[in-house]
């Protein structure tokens, strides 16, 4: 998660460029070196523009989606294949998080006890559980569009969006360990969640339209604020496997309401 220190690199300053290539380096596997030197509190001024790697993440697993519609594949196998492209491209950042959550919040009988499972490794019923049903939520929904163009916007959207509210999960939850990356983060100012929100503005606008674009926007935020509260009351804020189940749920959340509305 961060960049090896090295005198022949000079020091994270907080730029825009440099905001850019750390949220890439934390959201995606994409092989990026920078060439600054930075710690995890970085992310409280990178988180601004995770919304930014959400429309690459989502550009990606869109345009193989409309690429395998294009060369006569069901559309299910087109979903499929889009999922996968998406879980590649981010190391199953977020998936490894809600199954974390599940196990931990679905197990765990106290604070320390869901804290401790959401760190272990190994995993349970409740994370297989939940995948599976996440997974084969995204893939029922993507399979079932007629038109492959509004699955590419979909994936664009719902990756923009439920990426980009992450800076607010880190404003607004308190951490939940006085250690890891929730901790480590740090709270956001007020800009970096603000910024976040006029890029996921601008982008769901432009893809989807004012009225679609608005049912993507509200139904993430209800995902994300679902998300937020359960983890408010299970573990009292947020850690690195919380936001990435905020981001899945809102996601999910995103796909299953546009699926409705278009």
């Amino acid at each position: 998660m961060t960049n090896t220190p090295s005198k022949k690199y000079p020091a994270y300053k907080g730029s825009w460029v440099q905001d850019f290539l750390v949220a890439l380096v934390f959201l995606t596997r994409l092989p990026i070196r920078p060439n600054f030197t930075f710690e995890m509190n970085a992310l409280k001024s990178a988180c601004r523009f995770f919304s930014l790697v959400g429309l690459i993440v989502g550009g990606v697993a869109g345009t193989i989606y409309v690429f395998a519609a294009f060369i006569g594949l069901p559309l299910v196998v087109c979903a499929i294949l889009a999922v996968a492209a998406q879980i590649i491209l981010t190391g199953a950042l977020h998936e490894d998080a809600i199954g974390d959550v599940a196990d931990g919040f679905g197990g765990g009988g106290d604070k320390s006890k869901k804290l401790e499972i959401m760190r272990d490794s190994r995993v349970g019923t409740y994370a297989v559980v939940t995948l599976i049903i996440v997974v084969g939520l995204k893939v029922a929904v993507l399979g079932t569009l007629s038109d492959p163009l509004k699955g590419f916007a979909l994936l664009v959207v719902a990756a923009t969006i439920s990426r980009g509210l992450i800076a607010w999960a880190l404003y607004f939850l308190p951490p939940a360990r006085e250690n890891g990356l929730g901790h480590g983060a740090g709270r956001p100012e007020i800009m970096a969640p603000l910024t976040s929100t006029v890029l996921i503005v601008l982008i769901t606008v432009l893809v989807f339209g004012p009225q679609i674009g608005a049912v993507a926007l509200l139904s993430g935020i209800v995902g994300a604020s679902i998300m937020g509260a359960i983890a408010m009351r299970q573990v009292g804020g947020q850690t690195g496997d919380v936001l990435g189940a905020i981001q899945q749920l809102a996601e999910v959340c995103i796909l299953i309401a546009c699926l409705a509305a278009i």
